[in-house]
């Protein structure tokens, strides 16, 4: 999944209805600002549940998004793509103290009893996080991804004339664009929840002791959140997108109706957090505590969502800053836009950083 990195490269987030890609340049100071911004609607048929289904359309598809940008000029064909997190497997194991040269084939040995499909039927790669120890076991992010994913996003990217450095499971660029870029945090620090809620599906990651501990798949996303407006209220798709974001969980906005309309979905969100939340603490006692919450996604702009989540969580949540890592020049986005746009700066941020952050 780990191809080599570049010093630029367009980061390309691919989603099931969806095309975002972002390019940075490096100013004179040696900072980081923007080259280009694009982003394209997917029609129904090309995924299905992240399985690309059609991958000469979406070559197609790649084809128009770099040709034709909001922003700027695209100058380089390599590009770091995303892999969907429902297809992915990552999870932080520990393996039994050994020579360097065991670790690989230890960490593939281990790897087989946590994944559903064979080994042999898949891509996968390892991290060794910090230095443990003497006679301490050794924890190691483990990232896998069925061959026929990569195989399939690869032939398209290529048949798109472009050159692809590299494979990332989305909550690597989305805890690198959100996060501190450290990969050392000492034991003591309150670890964070990033949920990004996407327009198909919502994806929760935990992030501690400076690398992504698990990732789960919520069965609430954007779309639903839309779907469920335009039922209760008649509407179309696109006046429901519009209601969600002016109205929101504004108890003044729309007699407050949106509140009552969304209640049940809402529930299902809060449920599904905490019951990640006590996943953790009960499966993974040497980590720390859930500090915070980061929303990003698309959805994270349905106004008061957090407000909503942190007071029945009881826990700070706030919408995630992608840009916090690059310079403070203009932003040829308008804060909503920018924040559905986290995965794309992540993949972005991966070549300029060397891959030093988060994978």
């Amino acid at each position: 999944m780990l191809f080599q990195p570049q010093q630029t490269s367009i980061g390309l987030d691919i989603s099931d209805r969806s095309l975002k890609a972002v390019q940075f340049k490096r100013n004179l100071k040696g900072g980081l600002s923007p080259q280009a911004f694009s982003e394209c609607e997917l029609p129904a048929g090309i995924f299905d549940d992240g399985e690309l289904k059609q991958p000469e359309l979406l070559a197609r598809a790649l084809g128009e998004l770099l040709g034709n940008p909001k922003f700027g000029t695209f100058n380089t064909t390599y590009v770091t793509a995303s892999l969907p997190e429902t297809k992915t497997f990552i999870k932080m194991i520990d393996i039994p103290p050994m020579p360097t040269e065991e670790i690989k084939q230890a960490v593939k040995w281990e790897a087989e009893h946590h994944i559903p499909i064979p080994i042999e039927d898949t891509y996968w790669d390892w991290q060794q996080i910090g230095t443990p120890a003497a006679n301490a076991r050794l924890p190691v992010l483990l990232a896998v991804v069925p061959k026929n994913i990569v195989d399939s996003y690869t032939q398209a990217i290529t048949q798109a004339k472009l050159v692809p450095l590299a494979l990332e499971v989305e909550a690597v660029p989305i805890a690198r664009s959100l996060l501190p870029l450290t990969t050392t945090e000492p034991k003591g620090t309150a670890s964070t929840m990033i949920i990004d809620v996407g327009a198909t599906r919502t994806s929760l990651m935990v992030i501690d002791l400076g690398t992504i501990q698990f990732t789960v798949s919520l069965p609430i996303s954007g779309r639903r959140i839309t779907e469920t407006i335009a039922s209760a209220l008649k509407l179309t798709e696109t006046q429901a997108e519009k209601a969600k974001l002016i109205c929101g969980l504004d108890p003044k906005k729309c007699h407050g109706a949106m509140g009552e309309i969304l209640h049940q979905t809402m529930d299902e969100l809060v449920n599904r957090i905490r019951e990640s939340i006590v996943f953790y603490r009960e499966h993974f006692p040497q980590g720390n505590q859930i500090g915070n919450i980061v929303l990003c996604g698309g959805g994270a702009n349905f106004k008061l969502i957090d407000k909503y989540l942190g007071d029945k969580l009881q826990l700070p949540v706030e919408r995630g800053n992608p840009w916090q890592h690059l310079e403070p020049t203009p932003v040829p986005l308008k804060p909503n836009e920018l924040i559905s746009y986290t995965t794309a700066i992540g993949l972005a941020l991966r070549a300029a950083l060397d891959g030093s952050a988060y994978g």
